[in-house]
C-alpha cells in the first residue's frame, strides 16, 4: 500500500469544499487544520524513522568495527582490512545527517555532539590497540587495558544512543499530545472558523493544492527512505474478534527489505494477517510485544528470532503505536548475534587460555628456579642507525646468583656491557650480535673468574622476539672430566706400550678367551714365546695344543677344564715345545670377568733353573749358619775365657810389680789390658749383632715409656756425670720385642752422652709423632699406613751431613778410638732392631751443632 494510504488524501478536502456548502463555516476549518496536522505528522514520521535508520545503521556500524577488531585480536587475522578506519567515512555521514534532522532541537544536538566525541575516543582506542604487538602466549595488562578501553567507550556511545531513542520517543510523544490538544480545541474554533470559510475558499483551495503537492513530496522522500533503508519497517493494523480482542495483526504496509527476508514483495503482503506470513511471530512473543504497543500506546524495544527455509535469523524490533495501528522497525542483529555470541565464546576460552598460561607461567617459573641452569633474556640496545650497540637484561634466574656471585635484581634492567664488560673480548657478544641479526642458533664456551675461582661456562644463544635468551651452565667438571679422559686415554695408550714391552721383558703373555663365541686374543709376547709370528694362527684350544708337551697335554686339558667348569682361578704349570722344538716351563694364572676368561702364562724356564740354583745356594747357605752357630759357640766359649785369663793375669801382674816394674812396662801392660777389654766388647757385641733376628712370636705389646725409663736408669751415672737434661715427651704402646727396643734407646742415649759438647750445656730431647704414610717425606718402603717417628735430638758435637748412612755400617766409625772408645757396631745394632721392627731409621747432622735420629715404627 502506498504512503498516501497512510494518510487522508487532499482530494478529500477538494471534494469537501464542493459539499461543504452549507456547512461551509464547520467543514472548511476542519479541513484546514487537518491537512496543517497531516503535513506535521508527515514530516514528524519521516524524520523519527529517519533518525532511527540513522542512530541503527551508525551503532550497527560500531557494532561490527568492536567485533572485528576484537576477532583480529583473538585470532591474530593478519589479512583483515582496519574496520574503523574502512567505517570511518560512513560513520561521519550518518553522524552529519543526524546532526541536520535534529536541526532546532538542542538536546538531541548534544547528544550527537557527545557521540561525535566519544566515536573519536572509540577510534583512537581501536587505533592503540591495533598498533599494540600482539603476543599469543601472554596477554599484557597494557593489552588488556586497551581493550577494556574499547568495551567502555562501547558502552558510553550505547547508553548515549538510548538517550537519542528516549529523546525521539518524547517529540513523537509531544506531537501526539499537540494533536490531541488540538483536536480538543477543534469545537471551540469551528464557529469562528465558519465566519471566515467563505473568506478563506479560494484561499483554502490554494492551500490545499500546496499541501497536496507537499504531502506528495514528503510520500516521494519517505518512500525513498524505505526503500533504501536496510530495516523491515512495516504498518500493521490490528485485528479484532467479536469480543474487542486483538487476535491479529494485518499488514497495511511494509517496505521491499521485507522480499529479501520472506522472498514476497510488499504488494504480495498487503492486507494479509501477519500470523499467515510470519507463523513463527505467535511462538516468539512478537504477538504479544505487539498487543502491548496496541494497548498501552508505550513504544516497546524486543529481540525475536524468525525462521524461514530454515535459516535463523534474529532482529531487534522497534513497536510505536500510530493512529489506530502499529508501526513497527525491524533491524536484522543476525551478524551481530552471531558476533556476540562469538565474542562470547572467545571470552570463554580466553579466560581458559589466559588460566591456563598462568598455569604453565608457574610452571615455567618453578621449573626456572628450580633448574641447575641460568636462563637470561635480554633486549637489544640500536643506535640511530638501527645498529647492535648492546644488549639489556629483562629477566634471569636466580641460580645467576650460584653462577657468577651477582643477584639477579642487581642485573635486570642494566646492560650487558656494564655488568660483565669482558663478554666483549672472549668472543660472545659477536655471537650476540649474529644471533639477533641473522636467527640463528650459537653456542659459546669459555673460562670465567667468578667468587675468586675460574670457571668453564657453555652459554646457548637462542634469537625471541626482538630480543636474545642466554641458557647457561657450568661445565667445568664436563671440561675437566673431558681433560682427565684424554690425558687417561694418553696415560692407557703408554701403559699398554710399557705393558707390550713388559710382557717381553718378564717373558709373559696374555690371552682372552670369550666363553660364549669361543673367540679368543693372544699378545703378541705369547706368540714370541711360542718363537711364532705374530697372528701366525688362529687363537683357539685347537689350535694350541699341538704346542703343549705330549706328556702335560692330559693334565692341561684337566686343569683348564676344571678351572671353566668351577668358575675358579686357573693356576698350574706345564711344559711346551715351541715352534723351534725348545722346552720351556710355563706358570699359568687366570680369572673370569663376566663372560671372558683372562690368563697369563710366564716363562719360568729360568726361574726354575734359577730355583735349583737357590736351592743349591740354601743349602750352601745352610751349611754356612752351622759353621757361623760353630763360630759363635767358639767366640762365646773359646775366645772369651783366653781373653778372661789375660785380663786376669795383667791385673795380677800389675798388682805385684807396679812398683818394682819400670815405668815403660807399666805403659805397656796398661795398653794390653786395654786392648784385651776392647776386643772382649767386640767380640760381645758381634754376638749381640749376630743373634739378633726379626721373630713375630717374639712381638708383644710394649709401652716405650716403661722402656725409656729402664734405659734411664741404667745411664744414670753418666748422665750425672756429665749434667745432661733430658726431656721426654709421652711415648706410646706398640708391637715389638722388649730388650731390642732396650738395646735400641741405650745404644742411641749413650752415643748423644758420649759425644755431648763441652761448651754448651747438654740436652737431650726425646719426642714422638703418629704421621700417616703419604705425610713422610723421607725415603723407605714404607708397608703400614701409620708411623710413629720417634725422636731423639742432642746439641753434642755432630757429624757430616755425608756421613749420615755411612755410621749406621759395621765397624764404623768417625772419630779416632783414642778420643772416643767404641767399636763402631753400636749404631749397626740399632739399624738392625729398627729393620726387625718394620721401620726405618736416618740420622741428620750438623757439625759442632748436634745430631737429630729419626726412628720410624708402624703404629
Amino acid at each position: 500500500m502506498a504512503v498516501k494510504k497512510l494518510v487522508t488524501s487532499p482530494k478529500v478536502y477538494v471534494i469537501m469544499l464542493i459539499v461543504a456548502t452549507a456547512l461551509l463555516m464547520f467543514i472548511g476549518s476542519i479541513s484546514y487544520r487537518q491537512i496543517v496536522r497531516l503535513g506535521k505528522s508527515a514530516e514528524s514520521v519521516s524524520r523519527i524513522i529517519q533518525v532511527d535508520m540513522h542512530i541503527n545503521q551508525l551503532f550497527t556500524t560500531y557494532s561490527q568495527i568492536q567485533a572485528t577488531e576484537l576477532r583480529y585480536r583473538l585470532l591474530q587475522d593478519s589479512t583483515r582490512i582496519s574496520s574503523h578506519r574502512v567505517h570511518l567515512s560512513k560513520t561521519m555521514e550518518s553522524i552529519k545527517t543526524l546532526e541536520e534532522l535534529t536541526k532546532g532541537r538542542p538536546k538531541q544536538q548534544n547528544i550527537i555532539h557527545e557521540i561525535r566525541n566519544w566515536q573519536d575516543s572509540l577510534f583512537i582506542s581501536l587505533n592503540h590497540l591495533k598498533n599494540t604487538p600482539f603476543s599469543k602466549s601472554v596477554i599484557s595488562d597494557k593489552e588488556k587495558e586497551k581493550v577494556q578501553k574499547v568495551s567502555s567507550t562501547m558502552t558510553q556511545l550505547n547508553l548515549l544512543r538510548n538517550q537519542l531513542y528516549r529523546e525521539e520517543q518524547s517529540e513523537l510523544t509531544k506531537r501526539k499530545e499537540e494533536y490531541a490538544s488540538q483536536i480538543n480545541f477543534t469545537p471551540l474554533t469551528t464557529l469562528f472558523l465558519g465566519m471566515f470559510a467563505l473568506f478563506i475558499f479560494v484561499v483554502s483551495f490554494i492551500q490545499i493544492n500546496y499541501l497536496r503537492r507537499k504531502t506528495a513530496t514528503a510520500e516521494k522522500f519517505l518512500n525513498g527512505i524505505l526503500t533504501e533503508s536496510d530495516n523491515i519497517i512495516s504498518y500493521l493494523k490490528p485485528v479484532y474478534d467479536s469480543a474487542g480482542d486483538i487476535v491479529d495483526f494485518r499488514i497495511a504496509f511494509t517496505n521491499e527489505k521485507i522480499e529479501s527476508i520472506l522472498g514476497k514483495s510488499p504488494g504480495q503482503l498487503a492486507n494479509i494477517n501477519l500470523s499467515d506470513a510470519v507463523s513463527i511471530n505467535k511462538e516468539n512473543n512478537v504477538f504479544k510485544e505487539l498487543i502491548q504497543v496496541a494497548k498501552d500506546g508505550i513504544p516497546r524495544e524486543f529481540n525475536a528470532y524468525f525462521i524461514h527455509n530454515g535459516i535463523k535469523r534474529w532482529f531487534k524490533n522497534t513497536a510505536t503505536l500510530m493512529d489506530n495501528g502499529v508501526l513497527t522497525t525491524s533491524t536484522d542483529t543476525t551478524a551481530e548475534k552471531k558476533f556476540t555470541r562469538n565474542l562470547k565464546q572467545l571470552n570463554k576460552k580466553l579466560a581458559v587460555q589466559n588460566k591456563a598460561l598462568i598455569q604453565t607461567k608457574a610452571f615455567l617459573n618453578n621449573i626456572l628456579e628450580s633448574a641447575s641452569n641460568t636462563v637470561s633474556h635480554l633486549d637489544t640496545v640500536r643506535d640511530t642507525d638501527g645498529n647492535i650497540i648492546d644488549f639489556k637484561y629483562l629477566f634471569t634466574t636466580k641460580e645467576t646468583e650460584n653462577l657468577t656471585g651477582r643477584s639477579s635484581t642487581s642485573i635486570i634492567g642494566k646492560s650487558i656491557s656494564e655488568v660483565f664488560p669482558f663478554v666483549r673480548e672472549n668472543g660472545i657478544f659477536n655471537l650476540m650480535v649474529q644471533c639477533a641479526n641473522d636467527d640463528s642458533i650459537k653456542t659459546h664456551k669459555a673460562k670465567y673468574y667468578f667468587m675468586g675461582e675460574w670457571k668453564w661456562i657453555h652459554t646457548t644463544l637462542n634469537k625471541l622476539n626482538t630480543g636474545i635468551t642466554l641458557t647457561s651452565y657450568d661445565c667445568t667438571d664436563i671440561v675437566t672430566s673431558k681433560q682427565e679422559l684424554l690425558e687417561l686415554n694418553e696415560q692407557l695408550t703408554i701403559q699398554n706400550s710399557i705393558l707390550k714391552d713388559a710382557e717381553a721383558v718378564a717373558k709373559i703373555g696374555s690371552y682372552h678367551w670369550d666363553l660364549a663365541t669361543g673367540k679368543a686374543r693372544m699378545s703378541d709376547n705369547f706368540y714370541r714365546i711360542l718363537e711364532c709370528e705374530m697372528n701366525e694362527f688362529e687363537p683357539s684350544v685347537e689350535n694350541y695344543r699341538y704346542f703343549v708337551h705330549p706328556k702335560d697335554f692330559n693334565y692341561f686339558i684337566e686343569s683348564l677344564k676344571s678351572t671353566i667348569d668351577k668358575k675358579h682361578d686357573g693356576n698350574f704349570n706345564y711344559r711346551i715345545v715351541t715352534k723351534s722344538g725348545k722346552i720351556k716351563h710355563l706358570k699359568h694364572s687366570g680369572h673370569f670377568v663376566q663372560n671372558e676368561f683372562v690368563g697369563v702364562i710366564k716363562d719360568i724356564t729360568k726361574e726354575l733353573k734359577d730355583a735349583q740354583t737357590l736351592k743349591e745356594k740354601n743349602l750352601e747357605l745352610k751349611r754356612s749358619n752351622t759353621e757361623l752357630e760353630s763360630f759363635n759357640r767358639v767366640a762365646s766359649h773359646d775366645l772369651q775365657e783366653p781373653l778372661r785369663k789375660i785380663q786376669i793375669f795383667i791385673s795380677r801382674i800389675t798388682e805385684e810389680s807396679i812398683r818394682n816394674s819400670p815405668e815403660k812396662a807399666q805403659e805397656y801392660l796398661v795398653k794390653i789390658g786395654s786392648s784385651a777389654n776392647r776386643m772382649q766388647n767386640l767380640i760381645r757385641h758381634l754376638l749381640a749383632y749376630s743373634r739378633l733376628n726379626k721373630n713375630q712370636k717374639d712381638f708383644s705389646l710394649i709401652d716405650l715409656n716403661e722402656i725409656l725409663e729402664n734405659t734411664l736408669e741404667d745411664l744414670e751415672t753418666p748422665i750425672k756425670e756429665k749434667r745432661v737434661n733430658i726431656t721426654v715427651t709421652n711415648l706410646p704402646e706398640l708391637r715389638g720385642v722388649a730388650f731390642q727396643l732396650e738395646q735400641l734407646f741405650n745404644n742411641l742415649l749413650s752415643n748423644a752422652i758420649k759425644y755431648s759438647s763441652v761448651l754448651e750445656p747438654r740436652k737431650i730431647e726425646i719426642d714422638c709423632q703418629k704421621i700417616k704414610r703419604k705425610h713422610i717425606t723421607d725415603e723407605f718402603q714404607k708397608k703400614s699406613s701409620q708411623y710413629f717417628c720417634i725422636t731423639i735430638k742432642d746439641n753434642g758435637i755432630g757429624f757430616d751431613q755425608s756421613n749420615a748412612k755411612k755410621i749406621f755400617g759395621l765397624f764404623e766409625r768417625l772419630h779416632q778410638k783414642q778420643d772416643y772408645s767404641g767399636t763402631g757396631i753400636g749404631l749397626a745394632i740399632c739399624k738392625k732392631i729398627v729393620e726387625n721392627h718394620g721401620g726405618h731409621i736416618m740420622a741428620d747432622g750438623t757439625l759442632n751443632e748436634g745430631a737429630v735420629f729419626r726412628i720410624y715404627l708402624p703404629a
